[in-house]
C-alpha cells in the first residue's frame, strides 16, 4: 500500500465510522480523543492510594516513581488507527495494581508470570483484549494454569520497568519475567531526570525537581505532523529525531540500557526467575514507508536511521549477555495489517495485542519448561 493510499483509506473509514456510529466516538475517531474522556472509578471498600501528579489513573511509588492505582475500572473511547473498531475501553484494575479481572490465583493454583512494560501494555484496549489476558486464556484452556500479573505502567522508561520488576518479584514469586520494551520511545526516557532514573556514570538517581528544561516542545514543532496522526510523534518519531540531533547520546543510552539488562538479569537469576525480553516496535520501524507520509519532517527522520540504530544498539546488547530475546517486528510485518493494528494514538491496539500474545506464547512456554 502506497502512502497516498493509507492516507485515502484512513480518511474514507473515519468518514465511514462517524456515519456508522453518529456517536461521540465517531467524532472522537475524527479528531482525536482529549484526556477528559477517560474515567477512573474506584472501587466500592478501595484502599486510597496517594495520586500521583494529579492523575487519578496514576498513584505514587517509592521504588519506581509512579505506578497504576490499585482496585480501580478506567473507562475510555479508542478506534483503530483508519477509524474502523470503534471501542469503549474497560480496564480493571486489582488491589495489587495489576490489569486483571479475575482474582489472582494462589501459588500453588497456578504459577506466575509478571509482565512489565509502558503504555503499550498497560494498554488502550480492555482488560479482555490485552495480550496478557489472552496469554492466560490459552494457558488455561491448554491445561497449563498460568496467571499473567501486567504490571504495564504509562510513563515508564526501561529502567523503572526493571524497577518494577525487581520490585515485585520477591512479593510475587513468578517463574518468569517478561520485559516488553517499546523501541519507541524507552530510550529516550531513560535521558528523563524527571523520573527515577541513570546518570551517565549509572547512578541510580531519584526524580528532580530542577531537572533541565525541556526539548520535546521544538522537536514536536519541527515533525510538522498532520493534526490526525499527531500521536506518533510520542510514540516513535520524539526518540528517533532526539538521537538523529544527538548521536552522541547513542553510546551513553546503550551503557544506560546494558546496565539495566544487568540489574534485571541478576536479580532474577538470584529469585530462581527467567527472563524475557520481548521487543515491541514502534509504527515507523514496522511500517516505515506510511509514516513516511504523515508529516513534513516524518521522513528525514525515519530515513537517517536513528531509531534502527538505537534498536540494534540494543539487541546487541541482550546478545552479549546472553538474555532470551523475542523480537515481536517479524510477526507484525508478516500481519501487514499498518491501519488496525495501531491505535489512533499510535500505541498498539486489538489487532496487535493478538498478534504479540500469539507470538510470545513459545518462548514464554520455553521458559517455564513446558
Amino acid at each position: 500500500m502506497t502512502r497516498a493510499s493509507l492516507k485515502t483509506r484512513i480518511a474514507a473509514a473515519c468518514v465511514a465510522t462517524m456515519i456508522a456510529s453518529g456517536l461521540a466516538y465517531g467524532v472522537w475517531s475524527a479528531y482525536g480523543g482529549p484526556k477528559s474522556t477517560v474515567k477512573v472509578q474506584a472501587l466500592e471498600g478501595a484502599e486510597q492510594d496517594e495520586v500521583w501528579q494529579g492523575q487519578p489513573a496514576y498513584a505514587v511509588d517509592p521504588v519506581v516513581g509512579l505506578r497504576p492505582t490499585r482496585s480501580t475500572v478506567m473507562r475510555m473511547p479508542m478506534v483503530a488507527l483508519d477509524g474502523s473498531d470503534v471501542q469503549e475501553i474497560v480496564k480493571h484494575r486489582d488491589a495489587n495494581a495489576f490489569l486483571r479481572e479475575k482474582p489472582l490465583p494462589a501459588l500453588e493454583d497456578a504459577e506466575r508470570v509478571i509482565v512489565v512494560g509502558d503504555s503499550h501494555l498497560d494498554g488502550v484496549v480492555s482488560t479482555a483484549d490485552n495480550l496478557t489476558t489472552l496469554l492466560e486464556n490459552a494457558a488455561t484452556a491448554n491445561n497449563t494454569p498460568t496467571a499473567f500479573l501486567n504490571a504495564g505502567c504509562g510513563f515508564y522508561s526501561l529502567w523503572q520497568s526493571v524497577l518494577r520488576a525487581c520490585d515485585l518479584i520477591p512479593r510475587h514469586q513468578p517463574k518468569v519475567v517478561v520485559l516488553l520494551v517499546f523501541l519507541g520511545n524507552d530510550f529516550v526516557e531513560l535521558d528523563s531526570q524527571r523520573v527515577p532514573h541513570l546518570d551517565d556514570e549509572l547512578r541510580h538517581q531519584q526524580a528532580r525537581t530542577d531537572a533541565p528544561p525541556e526539548t520535546t516542545s521544538a522537536r514536536k514543532e519541527r515533525a510538522g505532523m498532520i493534526e490526525q496522526y499527531r500521536s506518533l510523534f510520542w510514540q516513535g518519531l520524539n526518540q528517533a529525531m532526539y538521537l538523529m540531533d544527538h548521536p552522541d547520546r547513542l553510546p551513553a543510552i546503550a551503557k544506560k540500557a546494558a546496565h539495566a539488562i544487568e540489574h534485571m538479569e541478576r536479580e532474577a537469576e538470584a529469585h530462581d526467575v527467567r527472563v524475557l525480553w520481548a521487543l515491541l516496535p514502534s509504527f515507523d520501524l514496522v511500517f516505515a514507508d506510511h509514516a513516511n507520509g504523515l508529516g513534513k519532517g516524518a521522513e528525514s527522520v525515519i530515513n537517517s536511521g536513528a531509531q534502527r540504530r538505537m534498536r540494534n544498539a540494543f539487541v546487541a546488547e541482550l546478545t552479549k549477555r546472553g538474555a532470551a530475546i523475542a523480537d515481536l517486528e517479524p510477526a507484525f510485518k508478516a500481519d501487514g495489517r499498518a491501519t488496525t493494528l495501531y491505535a489512533k494514538d499510535f500505541h498498539i491496539y486489538r489487532d496487535a495485542h493478538r498478534v504479540a500474545a500469539k507470538a510470545l506464547a513459545a518462548p514464554i512456554n520455553k521458559l517455564l519448561g513446558r
